[in-house]
């Protein structure tokens, strides 16, 4: 029997996160993007007003975009009006992103408002409030009703002994292509030479994404690569603070804080190595965009291993910068055209594809919603 079902599952994705450049946000994103409305009506909650993109993509598939920012200072009131939301709209699935046990703010408005599949999906391996995730934990399993995490990693750390589905961060495998020449035409546009040797970090300045450690790594390895130049792509909190140590350091010319940008691909293709010395990850899409791209990647020994599409992945430790350094000095420029084609067919058949992923996702949706949870 199809699990087809005759109208459209209403279901409400929720970012528990800030909209914006970021993993959680990039990847609901992906998958509105190719939701079908036929089969899925999308409504979406954000904590801040999210750009006309958001908007658009919700709108097309018959769908409606709300702005609750009290999540934090006003927990309660935010459950009532989610509530308010799941039960105005007859909402049958709940589908929450996050991290940690907190969810079962989101869990708790939906069962109050009627929704019968409850979903937290698991976007990491750890979090920052680990002494509420650890009260919420027992309140969180008792309202979920159907587990998703982003990899293995991910669903371990919130759902131990308990049953989840794996759905890949997914990503528009072939916008990733390399080009050589949106390479030539990037390194023109930031004024790097076209044979000098450029590493690539994406991600937002927080305490996660270890930026400082980078800096420090990236001064290490100017000893053995004078030339060699580091891009930093993202915005946030330790955004200044880094800017001045790089400052301090004496490598300031040497590194390139670009802010947020939309060229992604562009980037990728004017790059000669990608950089992740994340504290931890669940599965970030930015490395997944970065082999796509035939890029050698160095990245912690913290990422998931389940990230690594190929040989081209390397991962160091992040103790000391002199090793992860010496990993980043390792790192050779590889055949970009037959390495990007060749990770890209990698990246499909190991489920990274967006649209597989998003057909894949309204299945489970059209059969939670058909099961009642």
């Amino acid at each position: 029997m199809s699990d087809r079902v005759a109208n459209p599952v209403r279901v409400l994705m929720v970012l528990t996160v800030r909209y914006g450049k970021n993993g959680i946000a990039n990847c609901v994103m992906n998958y509105l993007s190719r939701m079908d409305p036929v089969r899925v009506r999308c409504d979406l909650v954000c904590l801040n007003e999210p750009d006309e993109k958001a908007h658009a993509l919700v709108k097309q598939t018959g769908g409606s975009v709300f702005v609750l920012p009290g999540r934090n200072r006003h927990p309660l009131r935010y459950i009532q009006q989610l509530a308010h939301i799941v039960r105005e709209r007859e909402i049958e699935i709940v589908h929450a992103h996050g991290n940690s046990a907190t969810l079962a703010a989101e869990l708790l408005a939906a069962k109050r408002g009627g929704a019968r599949v409850r979903m937290p999906h698991s976007h990491n391996t750890t979090c920052n409030m680990k002494v509420i995730d650890k009260l919420l934990r027992g309140v969180f399993y008792r309202t979920s009703t159907q587990n998703i995490a982003c990899s293995t990693a991910a669903g371990e750390w919130l759902f131990p002994n308990r049953p989840y589905t794996v759905l890949n961060n997914a990503i528009d495998t072939p916008h990733f292509r390399f080009s050589a020449a949106m390479r030539e035409e990037m390194r023109e546009q930031l004024g790097l030479s076209q044979g000098g040797f450029v590493y690539l970090h994406i991600g937002a300045f927080n305490e996660q994404k270890n930026q400082a450690f980078l800096l420090e790594a990236f001064e290490q390895l100017l000893v053995q690569k004078p030339d060699a130049r580091l891009l930093l792509v993202g915005d946030g909190a330790r955004r200044l603070s880094c800017e001045a140590r790089a400052e301090a350091r004496g490598i300031r010319k040497q590194v390139a804080f670009l802010g947020l940008r939309e060229e992604i691909p562009a980037l990728l293709s004017a790059a000669d190595v990608f950089v992740l010395p994340s504290l931890h990850e669940g599965l970030p899409l930015t490395l997944v965009e970065a082999q796509c791209a035939g890029l050698p990647c160095v990245v912690s020994e913290k990422v998931t291993r389940e990230a690594a599409l190929s040989d081209m992945v390397s991962f160091a430790p992040i103790e000391h910068a002199q090793a992860f350094a010496d990993a980043m000095a390792a790192a050779g420029r590889t055949q970009r055209e037959a390495a990007s084609a060749a990770a890209i067919t990698r990246a499909v058949e190991a489920g990274y594809d967006v649209s597989q992923n998003a057909e894949t996702l309204m299945c489970i949706y059209e059969s939670a919603a058909r099961a009642g949870g």
